[in-house]
């Protein structure tokens, strides 16, 4: 008996899929159940990172898709998967004439939440947007899930339905019916303009420092993004998530390898003390000044970058 195998599927990978599978896996993490999610696209857009909206969305609700590269759906993917989830039904018609054999493992999100909805793609629309059909999402994973479970049920994935062959990507349509009231655009995801890729949020050290782990500069830049959008969308966001990201990379930063002479230890204690004590949404010039006190930890943090952080929490009550 092979884990459950459950392969989201969307147009190019790089948008609704990624975020749907994210919001899975953590959904799943709250039942106890390992089972394997992936994504999948049928638009062939191989290696695209995720769109900087749908990643940044996912940013405010504590889940990163900064590593995510979009992959094609192909035969033997298909038929390794256990479900074959659609973000949208038009998703699932490509699916039902690429993979007629496949249909008992073929459904979508609404059909699971026994919903007749389709969440639009918000293909390059800002992050709001995104973030609202990422909390739509959530729910109709939620609602589904029994569902989902249903669906599973027994498995043997050695004796999975045969595929038919085809690598041949169909159009899709779309005419899902979207719900009254909620102001979408839907642009075809056939001609998607080139990806924005956000350049790494990277500081040269000077020659004297020693290298530090990549993983701490992308942890910093996780931060420094949460924070930029917290003060762009302050309505939108909830700080008590903002603030357990931020505790969680910092406290990451803490454990990785430093030089000898890196007082990051002290540093990043400070810093979570000063978000335990902060339990109100914090202004702009808050947000500005924890992102520059965050930033520090590019660098090799000394008694300088120590008194500056004390002089800036000492500041903090004043806004």
């Amino acid at each position: 008996m092979l884990p459950v195998h459950i392969v989201i599927v969307g147009g190019a990978d790089t948008g609704r899929a990624p975020v749907t599978a994210a919001l899975l896996r953590r959904l799943l993490a709250t039942r106890n159940l390992d089972w394997v999610v992936e994504s999948a696209g049928v638009l062939g857009h191989d290696d695209d990172v995720a769109q900087p909206e749908a990643r940044d969305a996912l940013a405010v609700i504590g889940l990163d898709l900064s590593d995510h590269r979009a992959r094609s759906l192909t035969d033997e993917l298909a038929a390794s998967a256990t479900v074959l989830l659609a973000v949208d039904s038009g998703i699932a018609r490509v699916l039902h004439l690429r993979y007629p054999a496949a249909l008992p493992r073929i459904t979508t999100l609404g059909v699971l939440a026994g919903r007749q909805r389709d969440i639009p793609d918000p293909f390059r629309m800002q992050v709001g947007v995104w973030l609202n059909y990422a909390r739509e999402i959530e729910a109709l994973l939620k609602a589904g899930l029994d569902s989902l479970l249903a669906l599973v049920g027994p498995h043997d994935l050695q004796q999975t339905t045969p595929m038919s062959a085809s690598s041949q990507a169909l159009p899709i349509g779309s005419d899902a019916d979207n719900e009254p009231g909620v102001p979408v655009e839907t642009p075809s995801d056939t001609s998607r303009a080139a990806d924005v890729i956000v350049p790494p949020l990277t500081t040269l050290l000077p020659a004297s420092e020693p290298a530090l782990a990549p993983d701490r500069s992308q942890a910093v830049a996780r931060c420094e993004r949460v924070l930029a959008l917290l003060t762009e969308m302050p309505d939108l966001m909830s700080w008590d998530n903002v603030r357990r990201q931020l505790e969680a990379e910092i406290r990451s930063i803490s454990t990785m390898p430093q030089p000898a002479t890196d007082l990051s230890q002290p540093y990043t204690a400070m810093l979570l003390a000063l978000l335990g004590i902060s339990t109100m949404m914090p202004g702009a010039a808050q947000c500005a000044m924890l992102s520059n006190a965050i930033g520090r930890l590019r660098g090799s943090i000394d008694a300088q970058a120590i008194a500056a952080l004390s002089a800036e929490m000492a500041r903090w009550a004043d806004g």
